[in-house]
């Protein structure tokens, strides 16, 4: 069914703010708060990631940066600064005499390209420290929180300026190629990351002559459920990027900002030395766990489809249910799957314990897969409520704050229960005092996932009423003054403005309009009631006047 609010004809309002006849048609209308919210959220990126380390080796706080990348940094920094100020303040901006968004848009890609460029670069020497430090025991340099907020600042900052002509012309269209591009890069390289922890993890068995034995059982099962686990939930997500909707563009808006904040909370935090194994930097562990193949370009192509699908998305008042409630079953479908995932490998971790004599704790195990559980049972019940109607929204929004507390609580009791050694070891690289190490920035960024979800169902749900009606609140005039019975009633003004002496008033778009209920003026009725029969122009016959007797 069609909405009449949106089937209804634009009409043309004149601004005093960019007058027609000053604007280059090149432009077209510009919407000045969604430009400015981005490039100040691409400025605070970008700025921020100047105080985060962008891997082991390099960025602020990790001894041993090199002098020379950081001046490069700073110089690629203060170029796609430009890039975001460009459309706001200089020649080049958008409310100057004689704008050009397609001269904007080139320069914001010029000055932004060398950010990127460098980015590449860390990413590919993370690449080549992997393979030359294969099977040594030696954590590579990873890509850090830096890295993954500096690239969504840069992202944000190169795009094109958000104007009535580039959405007419569908000038994002190379920009939502660019991300699904990234979406298949990063499937690729997760699946050359986890080939590789394979080939170094099973190697042994092919180069020494040992035993088959339990052990080496253990190892083959544990890094195959491992590696699984951690693939599909990467090409779960990725996916989102591939895709076309404004559901998966929403999902992946939520995926990547979801990344980014785990992967900061995670290294500012001290608790971070307990959640994960190389303080929210290295991800490329030996059980082969979601890392920067996943996070660096979820930030990267959130950048690229938020400020657009968001633009779009918030124009239509009030919510409209489908678009947040079909990116919120994407985020469940992945929720779900990482939280049985996780009870399934909780309970091979105890067999092969009991199996092998390790240590192990029947309560502690028990607790942690049962958590695990709720929460699965929880997202995939809300996956399936979603399609229908029948539950009401607030029931929605209770169990997604259920969920929430459910993922917080797995994080939460993972740490707490994690087998420790009475003192820290001394040859620990981890600063920690875990006995298994383990790599859970994916689980914050479950908990975060579940919080986006739980917001989409208040503002779509319970609060879209209020919302709605405190929007409609503030837009309707205030109601006239109602007359008193016995009071004369002054004739009212005329509802249209007389026109003004020498302005060339526009000529009237023909439109079928309904008129408000208290927009009738009350006319006076004249004292005298008169008959008047207009004389016919065409009537051959000439009256006479009769003679005077």
């Amino acid at each position: 069914m069609s909405d009449q609010r949106y089937d209804a004809p634009t009409a043309q309002v004149a601004t005093t703010a960019a007058p027609a006849v000053a604007r280059s048609p090149r432009v077209g209308y510009v919407p000045a708060r969604t430009n400015t919210v981005r490039d100040g959220i691409a400025v605070a990126l970008l700025v921020l990631a100047l105080l985060l380390p962008w891997n082991l080796d390099f960025g602020l706080g990790v001894t041993g940066s090199d002098g020379a990348l950081w001046l490069l940094v700073v110089v690629v920094t203060l170029l796609a600064l430009a890039a975001a100020l460009a459309p706001h303040v200089g020649p080049f901006r958008l409310d100057a005499p004689e704008p050009d968004v397609r001269r904007t848009s080139r320069i914001r890609l010029m000055l932004s390209l060398p950010y990127v460029v460098v980015a590449i670069g860390f990413l590919g020497h993370h690449l080549l420290e992997t393979v030359r430090d294969g099977g040594t025991g030696v954590a590579p340099p990873g890509v850090g929180p830096g890295l993954l907020v500096g690239i969504g600042g840069a992202l944000l900052a190169a795009q094109t300026p958000v104007t009535s002509i580039t959405i007419e012309d569908n000038k994002f269209r190379r920009w939502y190629a660019v991300a699904r591009v990234l979406g298949a890069v990063s499937i690729a390289l997760a699946t050359l990351s986890v080939g590789w922890n394979l080939f170094w993890r099973l190697r042994y068995l092919f180069v020494t002559e040992v035993d088959f034995g339990r052990q080496d059982v253990a190892v083959i099962i544990t890094t195959l459920l491992y590696g699984a686990v951690a693939l599909i939930a990467l090409v779960i997500a990725s996916r989102w990027l591939i895709e076309k909707s404004a559901a998966a563009r929403l999902a992946t808006t939520a995926l990547g900002a979801s990344a980014a904040l785990a992967a900061t909370l995670v290294w500012v935090f001290p608790v971070g030395r307990d959640i994960d194994a190389f303080h929210g930097i290295a991800q490329n562990t030996s059980t082969a766990a979601v890392g920067y193949e996943g996070y660096l370009f979820w930030a990267a192509a959130a950048a690229i489809v938020a400020p657009t699908t968001l633009y779009a998305v918030f124009l239509v008042k009030p919510p409209t249910i489908g678009a947040y409630r079909s990116a919120a079953q994407k985020c469940l479908t992945l929720i779900a799957f990482w939280a049985f995932a996780a009870a399934a490998l909780r309970v091979a971790d105890y067999v092969i314990a009991v199996s092998l004599d390790l240590p192990h704790a029947l309560y502690d195990s028990v607790a942690m897969t049962l958590f695990n559980l709720f929460a699965g049972f929880i997202a995939r019940w809300l996956h399936r409520q979603l399609a229908r109607v029948e539950v009401a929204p607030s029931v929605i929004a209770a169990f997604s704050g259920l969920l929430f507390v459910f993922t917080l609580a797995n994080l939460a009791i993972g740490v707490a229960l994690a087998p420790r050694y009475a003192e820290p070891p001394s040859d620990a690289i981890y600063g920690n005092n875990l006995a298994q190490q383990i790599t859970s920035t994916f689980d914050l960024v479950i908990c975060l996932l579940s919080l986006a979800v739980l917001v989409a169902m208040l503002f779509t749900g319970p609060l879209a009423g209020y919302l709605v009606r405190r929007r409609e609140k503030r837009a309707s005039p205030a109601p006239p003054k109602p007359l008193e019975p016995d009071a004369e009633a002054a004739p009212e003004p005329a509802t249209a403005a007389a026109p003004t002496v020498g302005t060339p008033q526009p000529k009237p778009v023909p439109r079928i309009v309904r008129l408000k209920e208290d927009s009738t003026t009350v006319i006076d009725a004249p004292q005298t009631l008169r008959i008047l029969r207009r004389e016919p122009t065409s009537d051959p016959t000439t009256r006479i006047t009769p003679p005077q007797e």
